[in-house]
């Protein structure tokens, strides 16, 4: 659709304005916007409020910071601004969560001189470019072997009823809606009872990050409550096993990418970005000065955890493993039969022990970041970065090959998980655990008119 003004007196036509042409003026604005706004708060809260955790703040390189500005205006002009393939609302997300805060928190950390920050900044710039120049690339066309719609549905109840029962038998003796403060220490527990239970911790990551989303996604899209409902109650069973709050909060995030993505004509990620903007200076100016409430817990949440955190994981890896030995990938399960890893600890506690210590009476905490640097930097250091973006490239053109036949704001949402755990997670745990692969067969699988198969 054309945007035309009436001809002048002159006789000559106005120029024609296209929402493409709209959106790649508007996309760079609210991209620079939201720098801005990250920057600031950094200086104002995030850095004095959480600077123990390693968020500290020295005066950076103008040309380095002048640089993240510039990158990130220059990413986001050949990015795809109009959502066509449920990856690219990850893409999106890895964007503001993850490229641009690892664009700046490393340069006010400095832990790295600045020719070994200007590196980070270009790696981080090629691994998101191989993402986003991909989906210019055709999409395959995979064969399906769609499921007869009684079938699907009744082996997805009965798994969904085993899946469910499985975990209040094995955690029936620890289930607790946690609070903010019981968070860790619930995980902790958890993690034991997950240890002497093989298994239970893919039973939980299949019903949090594949079928309750599924569920609840469905719902939305067929108009049926009382499946929302179902899929929401599933999820705070979750949560009371692990407490894990990206779990909480994901019936609210699949709604919301639901709603948003279903009339969208082109402006989600501009409004996206507008929306953090706004998010950030919001919350910044309220949380000034203050150590405790409700606001601080939701910018401690959003701002430091969702936003901060990542970039701040980025720069320690990057230090880390300039100084201690790689991976090569071999922190990942079957890949460390072949090249095994020489540290006693995951990597995520390993991280967060060289930097904060062994941690309290839970053990070290665990220091999770965005395959960028959990698997890129730490496998091959930077080189690692671009690597993962081929990957992670690769990944989501199958992902987005299966997903074709379906709407858009239906696999998007129902993804949301998936979504969440690329940008915390490993690449390979986001596939094998975090629901990437199970939605590849899902999708496959799927009656063909599953929007009018009986489900009751």
């Amino acid at each position: 659709m054309l945007l035309q003004s009436t001809p002048n007196r002159g006789g000559i036509n106005a120029r024609k304005y296209s929402l493409r042409s709209v959106l790649r003026i508007s996309m760079p604005v609210s991209v620079l916007l939201y720098c801005a706004s990250f920057n600031w708060s950094y200086v104002k809260w995030i850095s004095p409020a959480w600077g123990y955790l390693g968020l500290t703040y020295k005066s950076p390189d103008p040309f380095l910071l002048f640089l993240g500005y510039v990158l990130a205006a220059a990413l986001c002009a050949v990015s795809p601004l109009r959502i066509r393939r449920p990856s690219q609302v990850t893409y999106w997300l890895l964007y503001f969560c993850v490229f641009i805060p690892g664009l700046f928190v490393p340069l006010f950390m400095q832990l790295d001189q600045s020719l070994t920050l200007l590196l980070l900044q270009l790696s981080m710039t090629a691994g998101m470019l191989l993402i986003a120049l991909s989906y210019r690339i055709r999409l395959l066309n995979l064969p399906r072997y769609p499921l007869n719609g009684y079938l699907f549905w009744g082996l997805f109840v009965v798994f969904f009823v085993l899946f469910n029962a499985t975990l209040l038998i094995v955690f029936r003796s620890t289930l607790h809606f946690a609070s903010v403060k019981e968070v860790y220490s619930q995980r902790f527990g958890a993690a034991k009872i997950s240890t002497e239970n093989a298994g239970i911790s893919y039973i939980a990551s299949l019903l949090s990050a594949m079928m309750n989303p599924f569920l609840i996604a469905y719902g939305l899209i067929t108009r049926r409550r009382s499946l929302i409902a179902l899929g929401t109650a599933s999820q705070v069973v979750v949560y009371a096993t692990a407490a894990m709050k990206s779990v909480l909060i994901s019936p609210l995030l699949i709604i919301a990418f639901y709603y948003s993505l279903r009339k969208d004509r082109g402006g989600w990620a501009p409004k996206l970005g507008l929306i953090i903007t706004i998010l950030f200076f919001a919350l910044t100016t309220l949380v000034i000065g203050t150590n405790q409430g409700i606001l601080f817990n939701m910018a401690s949440a959003t701002l430091l955890r969702t936003f901060a955190l990542p970039g701040l994981f980025v720069g320690q890896y990057q230090y880390f493993f300039e100084n201690f030995p790689h991976t090569y990938l071999g922190h990942v399960h079957g890949i460390n039969l072949l090249f095994p890893t020489q540290y006693k600890l995951p990597t995520g506690q390993e991280i967060s022990t060289f930097y904060i210590g062994g941690g309290g009476e839970n053990g070290p905490m665990n220091a999770n970041a965005c395959f960028f640097a959990f698997d890129g930097i730490a496998g091959f250091g930077l080189p690692g970065i671009p690597i993962m973006g081929v990957i992670c490239a690769a990944m989501f053109s199958v992902l987005d090959s299966c997903a074709r036949k379906y709407p858009l704001a239906f696999s998007a949402s129902a993804l949301t998980m998936c979504t969440i755990s690329l940008t915390n997670a490993s690449l390979f745990t986001a596939f094998l655990g975090g629901g990437v692969m199970a939605f590849m067969f899902l999708f496959v699988v799927m009656p063909r008119n599953f929007l009018d198969s009986d489900f009751v």
